[in-house]
């Protein structure tokens, strides 16, 4: 696994210089990070990465603030915490993407977690009931569109 790399001599790999970055505070650079390690048979390695791998990359990020500020609505208590799903989408479905798109239509894309046989329990189809899925909003139609979103299905 490399890091970070540094050279006094050019390598003759492409750069044509030597790799000295030695940084804001001329001491070289520092790279700080989080490697996990995962040990489990073949058979069960996507069960665990593929959902632990999501949990780390989207984790949400606390944020506090002062309290006895106005509320987000006046005239209503401040919310401590909010879903926009009603219930909780299977396992193995991430929503990917829930952003405005044209005027009254909203972009939702929904993805499936697990290859076609990378697991015995998540690579299973699953069917998502999107009537009644969300609590800030009514679904009222639907267009299957291509991942890019500019070609219906």
């Amino acid at each position: 696994l490399q890091v970070h790399r540094r050279l006094l001599y050019d390598d003759n790999r492409g750069v044509g210089e030597p790799l000295v970055e030695l940084g804001a505070d001329r001491q070289g650079l520092v790279v700080r990070g989080r490697h996990l390690l995962l040990l489990d048979t073949v058979e069960s390695a996507a069960d665990q990465h593929r959902l632990l791998a999501q949990e780390l990359f989207m984790a949400p990020y606390v944020v506090l603030a002062p309290g006895g500020g106005p509320s987000y609505r006046r005239g209503q208590p401040s919310l401590r915490q909010f879903s926009a799903l009603r219930r909780e989408l299977p396992p193995n479905v991430h929503l990917l993407t829930l952003t405005p798109w044209d005027a009254g239509t909203l972009l939702l894309r929904l993805e499936h977690q697990f290859e076609r046989g990378e697991s015995v329990n998540g690579s299973q189809p699953v069917t998502v009931n999107l009537l009644n899925l969300f609590s800030a909003f009514t679904i009222t139609s639907v267009q299957e569109m291509s991942l890019g979103a500019d070609l219906p299905l």
